[in-house]
């Protein structure tokens, strides 16, 4: 099968980006997949997959892009062109009529409220139950989110890598339990929000990830007088063995559409507490879940997951998600998809 995928993001790496990378590499294994991508992500793909630079830094109404995207599909002439989310569906939708047969999907990855776009998929994959709002039903497709497992630390790998956090904040209590968050320091994230549920919980912090709201988030903690228990740590490459070392991974976000962290720490077998945002709902009990913006809420829930008793909840989770939280069984429901358009 040929495939063109299209990923029309420019810089940064999240969730989105990282499920394209996986995808993609995935379907390489037994299909002619190709990327139209920006050339900041050329090294993200194998060598079976074949790369096209194309500055989607540029809006989504430059004519100069829309015709070298045109131009690009038209010539690998593929049997399906699936774009990864709303800026590659807009351009996918603009340029349609100009392109050779071919059948075309969209995924959608977060909330949004004008959906049109995405209907110029013959098929409209969501990764979470809740963003099929909108779509007809016989072009939703709910497929989650997937990542590779992490090979799982030993106890010494453990020790050491605690320790050298603990050397970089010698002011933190080390003897408490950890919670932690890994995430953009950005508003959709709501850090302020976790902080605030930390003031009365008798754990440590770890806030893994980077952004705009850093030097803000770190006035939050000195003004609720957590710096001896909140830690900063910033982006890390080792995010994923980070999680590792968790008592409780959190996520307080106010807007999510199947948030990949949240895979990971199943996958790792940490127990969790999160906002009811989309993806997360469908998954984790509800004791362990708080109203979007509700600080007190968020708080019970992390409490109830530091208590020994959250274990015999989330074991059924980790076995799930091991199972159908991989990119093997992404690409697989994927794969399927196309084969079932391309027969239709």
């Amino acid at each position: 099968m040929k495939i063109v995928q299209i990923l029309a993001t420019s810089g940064g790496v999240g969730g989105l980006e990282q499920h394209t990378f996986n995808l993609v590499n995935e379907l390489s294994l037994c299909n002619e997949v190709h990327i139209i991508a920006h050339a900041c992500y050329a090294n993200q793909f194998n060598s079976r997959v074949i790369f096209h630079a194309l500055d989607f830094a540029r809006s989504r109404w430059n004519i100069l892009l829309l015709w070298q995207l045109t131009q690009c599909i038209n010539k690998i002439e593929p049997q399906i062109v699936h774009a990864q989310a709303g800026k590659a569906s807009e351009l996918l939708q603009k340029i349609r009529p100009f392109l050779a047969d071919t059948k075309t999907v969209t995924t959608i990855h977060g909330t949004k409220k004008n959906k049109s776009a995405y209907l110029v998929g013959d098929a409209v994959i969501a990764v979470s139950q809740a963003l099929t709002t909108g779509i007809p039903k016989e072009k939703a497709q709910v497929i989650y989110n997937g990542v590779y497992p992490q090979p799982i630390l030993n106890t010494q790998a453990k020790e050491k890598l605690k320790y050298s956090i603990e050397q970089l904040f010698p002011n933190l209590n080390t003897s408490k339990k950890l919670v932690i968050c890994i995430g953009r320091l950005e508003p959709v994230k709501n850090i302020a929000l976790l902080i605030q549920a930390m003031q009365h919980i008798d754990a440590n912090l770890w806030i893994v990830g980077d952004g705009s709201l850093r030097q803000n988030l770190e006035n939050q903690v000195k003004q609720q007088k957590l710096h001896h228990r909140v830690a900063f740590l910033g982006f890390r490459s080792d995010a994923r063995d980070l999680l590792q070392l968790a008592d409780v991974v959190v996520l307080s976000s106010d807007r999510e559409g199947f948030p990949l962290v949240m895979v990971e720490a199943l996958q790792a077998d940490k127990v969790m507490a999160s906002t009811q945002v989309n993806g997360v709902i469908e998954w984790l009990p509800e004791s362990y879940l708080a109203k979007i913006g509700d600080a007190q809420g968020l708080k019970a829930a992390i409490e109830n997951a530091l208590n020994p008793s959250s274990q015999l909840d989330f074991q059924p989770l980790f076995h799930r998600a091991k199972t159908e939280l991989t990119v093997a069984a992404m690409t697989q429901h994927t794969q399927q998809l196309y084969e079932q358009l391309l027969r239709a």
